[in-house]
């Protein structure tokens, strides 16, 4: 065992300790008391939450069923496997009927 680390251990044991490291322990507990009446003031909260999700996903289910009523009222788009293809290669290049 390195006999120089029990050499700094036994001198860092007779310095004294500094004053600020006192002062932890009291803002250590203002801390845990602040904590604490926050969780107190949090129940109050609890109905404005809840009205605040309730409003966000009425509003999402309105706005959901407005597009999809706007996208069913649009005309069908036309696909390449479609019966009716206008647009179609063999159409668009000039095969006339």
């Amino acid at each position: 065992m390195n006999l120089d680390l029990d050499d700094d251990l036994r001198a860092l044991r007779a310095e004294q300790t500094p004053a600020s490291y006192e002062l932890i322990e009291p803002r250590v507990l203002r801390g845990i008391a602040a904590a604490r009446k926050a969780r107190e003031a949090a129940p109050a909260l609890y109905a404005a939450r809840a009205a605040a999700l309730v409003g966000a996903l009425s509003l999402g289910v309105a706005t959901g069923a407005a597009a999809a009523v706007a996208v069913a009222a649009e005309g069908r788009e036309i696909s390449a496997f479609s019966v009716q293809a206008e647009l179609a290669p063999s159409t668009l290049l000039g095969h006339q009927r």
